[in-house]
């Protein structure tokens, strides 16, 4: 019995990339226009359901970006020494 494909959408690098279609992919699920979404964010309008759909992905972000640590899948490494070096200041 053959094993079904399974879809990987390549997650984008940092923060920045995955906060910038918040709006868009919150809109598209709902299916609303993506300023009324932001209008809701801002609190300009009223939307129980938008809200759940927004703290939804924005939950969703901090996992990936959690597991990702700085989000773009760099651990960060400790200095092997105990001091940390200053920068001299002309």
């Amino acid at each position: 019995m053959p094993r079904a494909k399974s879809v990987h959408k390549a997650v984008p690098t940092n923060l920045a990339s995955l906060i910038r279609g918040l709006y868009g992919r919150v809109a598209r699920q709902l299916k609303v226009d993506p300023s009324y979404v932001s209008r809701v964010a801002r609190g300009e309008r009223q939307s129980s359901e938008i809200e759940v759909s927004l703290e939804r992905e924005l939950k969703r972000i901090m996992a990936i970006v959690s597991t990702r640590h700085n989000g773009a899948g760099v651990h960060f490494a400790k200095r092997s020494s105990g001091k940390a070096k200053k920068k001299r200041v002309m």
